[in-house]
């Protein structure tokens, strides 16, 4: 995370510079072969109570970014500079450090609302630190990869997003990749986006599912559960997408808490497989499209491109096969529910 820092201060310094951790090890330096060695003598800068020391053509001096973690910063002596350039370095690394370390706890305390069992009380206590939207309507994201890939899902989706107010990324211990943002209308471009740019860096196939939305952060750990439900019903419900919205899943949320029995067993209680098989691939399309019109049959027929009465044949000839009125609501509901339940059923392998 230094790699940042380092590189801004060396567009403005031309010497060396470096930050020391409190157990002696250089975490960052200009000269980037020094990073991660010991810093010599550093028993004599941990013991030092003066403000700053000289050591070894060094001069440094003790910061604290966050409470209870001390750092010192150095530079090289270069007379009467030395002290301008040494606090320019204490200051940006002070702002820097303490910046990302917030970052981190923010996104530990994202992971622990999703992951744990914290009460209102605490997550209440807590956000006044941070400050997290508690108002808009918010989506939960969960981005999930073919395969662990080689490079941090997060890092490019921190891009991808820094531009957005109230996005939080958060890798989970599992390996999902939350993202919880502000609802938005634009939400699937958003996302369809998102993923080809993962795809085209990562090498590696990307699924997303949206959870249920929610307001308050008490109710995240739930949105999330359900974005992993979502993952469970639209790989057997809605083949060929790349994301799965718990929001948009309808029926398919109920089917998949219904034992596969019982779902077989309705549709034998209603119109028999044996009726069913007998339905041909057109009459089933021609079905659908009534439907999607809402059981408008002059609608249908235009947008089928067939003659009314030709749309009314089928209608009537299906009614009698089957035994229902597909006309009325309660009947063309009732084989809507049917066909929806047998594309769930082959999807699971079952006939």
């Amino acid at each position: 995370m230094l790699k940042e820092l380092r590189e801004q201060l060396n567009e403005q310094l031309g010497c060396l510079f470096g930050i020391v951790g409190m157990k002696g090890t250089i975490l960052l330096c200009s000269d980037t072969s020094q990073e991660g060695k010991e810093f010599v003598r550093f028993d004599e800068l941990a013991k030092n109570t003066k403000e700053k020391i000289a050591i070894e053509g060094l001069v440094l001096t003790k910061i604290k970014a966050v409470k209870n973690v001390q750092y010192f910063v150095f530079v090289e002596d270069l007379g009467m500079n030395t002290d301008v350039i040494l606090n320019l370095v204490a200051l940006y690394a002070k702002d820097y450090l303490r910046s990302n370390t917030e970052k981190t706890d923010k996104e530990f305390f994202l992971k622990q609302i999703l992951q744990e069992d914290l009460s209102k009380e605490e997550i209440d206590k807590r956000n006044k630190i941070f400050k997290l939207n508690v108002t808009d309507k918010k989506a939960i994201i969960n981005i999930r990869t073919q395969k662990i890939p080689e490079y941090p899902v997060s890092d490019i989706l921190k891009n991808l997003f820094h531009d957005l107010k109230d996005a939080n990324i958060v890798t989970l211990d599992n390996n999902d990749t939350v993202v919880i943002l502000p609802l938005r209308d634009d939400l699937n471009n958003v996302l369809q986006s998102v993923i080809s740019t993962l795809e085209e860096h990562l090498m590696v196939s990307v699924k997303a599912s949206i959870g249920k939305y929610f307001y308050l952060l008490e109710e995240a750990k739930y949105a999330y559960i359900s974005s992993v439900k979502t993952f469970d019903i639209g790989s057997l419900y809605k083949e060929g997408c790349s994301i799965y919205d718990y929001n948009n899943m309808g029926t398919a949320r109920l089917f998949h808490d219904i034992s596969v029995e019982r779902l077989e067993s309705f549709i034998e209680e209603t119109i028999t497989s044996e009726v069913y098989d007998q339905i041909d691939d057109e009459t089933i399309k021609t079905m659908q499209a009534f439907f999607e019109n809402n059981l408008n049959i002059s609608e249908t027929a235009r947008k089928m491109y067939l003659h009314r009465n030709t749309l009314v044949y089928r209608i009537e000839k299906f009614n009698k096969l089957t035994g229902l009125d597909v006309t009325k609501f309660e009947s063309a509901v009732l084989f809507y529910t049917i066909c929806q339940i047998k594309c769930y059923l082959r999807n699971l392998g079952r006939n």
